[in-house]
């Protein structure tokens, strides 16, 4: 890496790990767009570059999800039944998806364009939509409704390279009725457990472009300095978010979509007109 993309990489790192430890999204929307950058540059295109982006992006989260989780763990904000019941299927199909992903040729880079861009207007539509009900009392606890939102969870994951945060907080707001602060505490205990399979499957696959300090698809040397900047960042946004009303959480994660939602419909419409 050179000196720009080293720089660019510890600063959209300690943004992600800001945005994990406020939001609980994992950081996946800041390093996602990061990646596609620097793996661009480096001459990736196609199947092949979503591939990276996709592998790196979990491997970066991971890290921001461990740090972030240990630190609403110390601060009282952990719920081990959901995560544990939200965490397993969204492993399960979230690594099956990914194997899908990178065994067969099918996934193009505009196909995952477009998945991002979905993801990021519907949750935009339900937060909104969530916005001018009034606040109504959480549902009790559900097997059957935290184990639905962990299948979304694991397939919205595997298809957008994030962590699952924009699947998992929209529907524990809207449809178990949970408060912003405590579906982000859930959200971001899912999210470690959830990555862990999904990076097995990309470290056992063989690239068609190597680089140095790789194990498959994953790229240690690469994603260094995004955690060291996950690891400055992520302790920040967890004090942050501790501190402001679960109104203003909302209002900054509308804007981070509307923000990062535009760069990929631009893109989109490149390759069209």
């Amino acid at each position: 890496m050179d000196v720009s993309e080293l720089v660019l990489a510890l600063i959209f790192g300690v943004m992600g790990g800001m945005l994990s430890g406020l939001l609980g999204v994992g950081g996946g929307i800041i390093f996602i767009p990061v990646f596609e950058w620097i793996f661009r540059q480096k001459g990736l295109d196609g199947e092949e570059l979503v591939r990276m982006m996709l592998a790196n992006s979990f491997l970066a989260i991971l890290f921001s999800g461990i740090t972030s989780s240990y630190k609403h763990q110390k601060m009282g904000t952990f719920y081990p039944k959901e995560i544990i019941t939200i965490a397993i299927p969204a492993m399960v199909f979230g690594a099956g998806m990914s194997y899908f992903i990178t065994s067969l040729s099918w996934y193009k880079d505009v196909y995952f364009q477009l998945v991002f861009v979905i993801v990021i207007v519907v949750t935009l539509w339900r937060l909104s939509v969530s916005g001018k009900k009034e606040a109504q009392p959480e549902l009790p606890y559900s097997l059957v409704k935290y184990g639905f939102i962990g299948v979304a969870t694991g397939l919205i994951s595997a298809f957008s390279g994030l962590g699952g945060g924009v699947a998992m907080i929209p529907l524990l707001t809207l449809v178990l009725r949970q408060d912003m602060r405590k579906a982000a505490g859930i959200s971001i205990g899912v999210i470690p457990i959830m990555i862990l399979p999904m990076l097995v499957v990309y470290a056992s696959q063989i690239p068609t472009t190597c680089f140095t300090g790789s194990v498959g698809y994953l790229q240690f040397l690469i994603v260094l300095p995004v955690v060291i900047g996950i690891f400055i960042g992520s302790p920040l946004g967890v004090a942050i978010a501790k501190r402001i009303k679960s109104n203003q959480l909302k209002l900054i994660f509308a804007l981070l979509l509307v923000v990062i939602g535009i760069k990929y419909i631009y893109q989109l419409l490149e390759e069209y007109i």
